[in-house]
């Protein structure tokens, strides 16, 4: 299945539906998530993501080249025969089950919903994930900021005119926070963006960046602020995201207030700890899921191209 079919199937309620699944699944603790394998290169890196969850066994591959980008192969397996079911074009799916994921957060830690959002960040992430917001929240007006006035300004006339709601580019990132009840911040940054001190008091934070350990998108403070860390993944998250392990490192984060999507039940902020903040490095079960999903749609209605038997059966020998 290539980019294309993924964005054909895929609408807002599919992915989700398909996030939920998730958190279902590891609720009742029937999947498998491995720790992620990257292996270092000159040029870049190379990622597998494996997992199992329901009827399906699989990877996502990443492969990242500096200077000419990232490419994302998903091989999707049933758990009973092992047979390849499918080979997607993981790129769309990683964007869409991302978006999903925060957005199922967000209804977590802010129920009530927001008509209004400060974003930091104008890529393809950052559009995605205010795609997933609009659709489940009765949104009507967003502030972004970016680094580059012109990508702030185009991103600003793009969105507004295909959500039908007004996003205004701001020229001060601080701007952005102070005034917003939910702040989200979607970048690459290698630093901190934002001083973690001018949220606005009791907000809630969503954060995408960050998601290897030379990244960094919160500061410390955020964190010493933050009632709650809220994770798809605890284990990965650690393990993974700089800002994370930067925070423990510090001392101004420990595990008791490290919460999995799964397990949520609330937290009481105070004085101190004022902020509810999401963080999120993705999973394998979130694109084996969704793909798995696109997959069945793909058979229904003839969208991709049969590959026939690309990996031979090896049978076992009988002991007749």
């Amino acid at each position: 299945m290539s980019s294309d079919d993924v964005r054909l199937l895929c609408s807002q309620d599919v992915a989700a539906r398909a996030a939920r699944t998730v958190l279902d699944a590891q609720a009742s603790g029937h999947y498998r998530l491995p720790h992620r394998y990257d292996i270092d290169l000159p040029n870049g890196f190379f990622r597998m993501m494996p997992a199992a969850v329901g009827d399906y066994v699989g990877v996502k591959i990443m492969t990242l080249a500096r200077g000419v980008g990232n490419r994302y192969l998903l091989a999707l397996y049933s758990q009973q025969t092992g047979e390849l079911i499918a080979l997607v074009d993981a790129a769309e799916v990683t964007q869409l089950r991302t978006a999903a994921t925060t957005a199922v957060a967000a209804g977590l830690l802010h129920p009530n919903g927001a008509s209004h959002v400060g974003l930091i960040g104008t890529g393809f992430e950052a559009a995605g994930h205010l795609r997933a917001l609009a659709h489940c929240w009765p949104l009507e007006s967003v502030t972004v900021y970016s680094r580059s006035p012109e990508h702030r300004d185009e991103f600003a006339d793009r969105m507004s005119a295909e959500l039908g709601i007004t996003v205004k580019p701001a020229a001060d990132p601080a701007g952005v926070i102070m005034t917003s009840e939910v702040s989200m911040l979607c970048t690459k940054s290698k630093e901190p963006v934002i001083e973690g001190m001018k949220f606005a008091r009791g907000a809630t934070v969503l954060s995408i960046g960050s998601t290897r350990p030379d990244l960094r998108e919160l500061d410390i403070a955020t964190f010493a602020r933050s009632a709650a860390l809220l994770v798809d993944d605890p284990e990965q998250v650690i393990a993974e995201s700089g800002d994370v392990a930067a925070a423990i490192a510090a001392g101004v984060l420990d595990r008791d207030r490290i919460f999995a999507m799964s397990e949520w039940s609330g937290a009481t902020i105070d004085s101190d700890r004022d902020l509810l903040t999401f963080k999120s490095v993705g999973t394998a079960i979130q694109d084996l899921v969704l793909a798995a999903e696109l997959v069945a749609s793909a058979r229904e209605s003839g969208v991709g191209r049969e590959l026939g038997e690309l990996a031979s059966l090896k049978r076992v020998p009988s002991l007749a």
